[in-house]
């Protein structure tokens, strides 16, 4: 197996000799993952060569091994001769060359990580990304790439990069364009249509219960409602590639400059909630064309592949994503207002249970992304989260903008003259970049506000912004309904866990007060046996706190009192204000791009 692969090594190295890098992948054993990459680089200066997998992947903010599916990693020249190689850490080898010698490096890839969407190989197609899969140089970073891949016969191959001289083969002006542009090859429906002028394509692999022609009509519409946005400008030239995955559980979607790959469980696609949710999700993803793609931080420009890019903005990259993918499944008619209200009511309930926006501000949780993670409990009372802390300063930075302009202007007009003025080219953003465009949008000044809501852990007025769009939050509790109070505790416990199984315990909560913790398992309120499905009705029909809660905590029992607070038993909805007023009104047509609902008659 060595022989052969140093053997294909050479001939690689000969077939892309007039190339300035040129890759090559084999499919060796598909259903094992399996396959034999390599990389020829140009002739450089110096006497070594650090030949490096990147250790993250554009769009998650973490640190990976991407580097652990290379195995039997060789090098040669030109002439075919073997070239010493040491690893110097995970994701770096030396190659010992001479000054003008081309090099080609070649090794086996292990790809069976669909989930992280980096790598995956399998008897009916192979998703490439290349941050997991071709090896780079900073010497040939900046040089054209060519990349050939030798597939199973009858399978097709789709990247958002530009075709090659071949049907499997690719061109890219760079290596930052190629790690940018994943290749899709397999066996996969394929659609292409048209929309402003641009060819928009769509490869979807994987059986489920889609509607693949209403998928690729609404897939338009998306990109139409998001183009609207910039006035017609795309980032991209005449092409954009959607990769669908539908998967056995894997689920997720990732961005790039010319495409996008979005994974859902194949059965996950047919029901109305989970079909936008699909669309929301594409949403995100195409935005990304131009909020991360075509502007980002400062700090990112370029990428750094080998270390942490770290930065305060990732809430504005992925946060403020999240806000528009609402505003544009919305505007483009695919979701109605009142769920789109019900969405946001959600996210806004969702940030009210986060005690962690009072001990963790927006810039540290970016800065801190790179180590998230670990314990829910931890993250939700000790932390915000780039996303939905991101998706509720946008919120609040939109409702600001439309009424300092009495409607006329929002936080679309922000990130329009950030693609003007502080694209990638232009060598991104930074805060005082942001907070000058929301004074040349508004005519005010935003030091005051950054420092309270974007720097610091105030509370966001959202009852105030919200009023000023003629809408109100409450607790919504059914007329007819018998109980009218629920107790809350401020536990939460695994669905359908029994006895119920305490999964996170929120700050300063009566919970919290009395001591439960994650991981306690509720066997008993007051006697009576409770389950994570009855636990708050059995509450409820108990009556009066404090409560005597039986638990077990290291296979001990326990007896712990808890009592509870009664809140209005109901959904947390956002719903029209009692009397709108006309500024109101307008304030929300401007902000949604929907008129306001007429005024129902009132009845006799």
């Amino acid at each position: 197996m060595k022989r052969a692969l140093l053997a294909t090594a050479f001939t690689l190295t000969l077939g892309a000799a007039h190339a300035d890098v040129g890759y090559q992948l084999r499919i060796t054993d598909a259903a094992h993952h399996l396959a034999e990459v390599s990389a020829t680089f140009p002739a450089a200066a110096g006497t070594t060569l650090d030949v490096q997998m990147p250790n993250w992947r554009t769009g998650r903010y973490q640190m990976l091994n991407l580097a652990n599916g290379v195995r039997q990693f060789k090098a040669v020249n030109q002439d075919g001769q073997a070239l010493p190689v040491t690893k110097l850490d995970k994701g770096t080898w030396r190659v010992q060359t001479h000054a003008g010698d081309r090099v080609t490096v070649s090794y086996e890839l292990y790809a069976n990580v669909l989930g992280e969407r980096t790598r995956h190989i399998d008897d009916t197609h192979a998703y490439l990304d290349a941050s997991g899969v071709f090896v780079y140089t900073d010497a040939a970073r900046a040089q054209p790439v060519t990349v050939k891949l030798d597939v199973p016969a009858g399978w097709q191959s789709r990247s958002g990069m530009d075709s090659g001289n071949c049907a499997h083969c690719f061109v890219a002006p760079n290596y930052d364009v190629l790690i940018d542009s994943p290749i899709e090859t397999g066996i996969h429906e394929f659609h292409t249509s048209q929309v402003d002028g641009k060819q928009i394509d769509v490869a979807i692999w994987g059986r489920g219960n889609y509607d693949s022609k209403q998928m690729v009509q609404d897939l338009g519409k998306i990109v139409a409602q998001a183009g609207k946005l910039f006035g017609g400008k795309y980032p991209f030239q005449q092409r954009y590639l959607f990769i669908v995955h539908a998967t056995d559980g894997a689920g997720g979607a990732t961005e790039h400059i010319n495409s996008t790959v979005i994974q859902v469980p194949r059965w996950r696609f047919h029901e109305h909630k989970d079909y936008l949710r699909f669309l929301n999700t594409a949403a995100h993803e195409f935005f990304h064309t131009w909020n991360v793609k075509a502007y980002r931080p400062k700090e990112m420009v370029p990428y750094r592949f080998q270390v942490e890019n770290y930065n305060p903005l990732l809430w504005m990259a992925e946060g403020n994503t999240s806000y528009f993918a609402e505003l544009i499944t919305l505007r483009a008619g695919l979701e109605k207002r009142d769920e789109f209200l019900e969405n946001t009511a959600k996210a806004l309930d969702d940030y009210r249970h986060t005690p962690g926006r009072f001990q963790q501000s927006a810039s540290e949780s970016s800065f801190d992304e790179w180590i998230a993670g670990g314990d829910p409990d931890r993250a939700r009372n000790a932390s915000v989260n780039i996303y939905g802390k991101g998706q509720m300063l946008g919120l609040a930075m939109d409702l600001t903008l439309r009424q300092q302009t009495h409607g006329a202007k929002g936080l679309e007009d922000v990130h329009r003259i950030l693609y003007a003025q502080h694209s990638v080219a232009q060598g991104g953003y930074d805060p005082a970049d942001i907070r000058a465009a929301l004074k040349q949008v508004s005519g005010q000044d935003w030091s005051g506000w950054w420092a309270q809501y974007v720097d610091g852990t105030a509370e966001i007025p959202f009852d105030a912004l919200l009023a000023d769009a003629g809408l109100q939050a409450l607790v919504d509790v059914p007329k007819d309904a018998d109980d009218k109070q629920e107790w809350w505790a401020g536990w939460r416990v695994r669905e359908g866990s029994d006895p119920a199984l305490v999964t996170e315990v929120e700050r300063d909560s009566p919970a919290w007060k009395a001591g439960i913790v994650p991981g306690d398992t509720l066997l008993a309120v007051n006697g009576i046996r409770v389950s994570a499905k009855d636990l708050s009705d059995r509450m409820s029909f108990i009556g009066n706190a404090p409560f005597k809660v039986h638990l077990f905590r290291r296979d001990e029992l326990m007896e712990l009192p808890v009592t509870p607070i009664q809140q209005p038993k109901g959904k947390f909805k956002l719903k029209a204000s009692d009397k709108p007023g006309a500024a109101q009104k307008t304030v929300n047509a401007a902000w949604l791009g929907l008129p306001w609902p007429k005024d129902e008659p009132a009845k006799k």
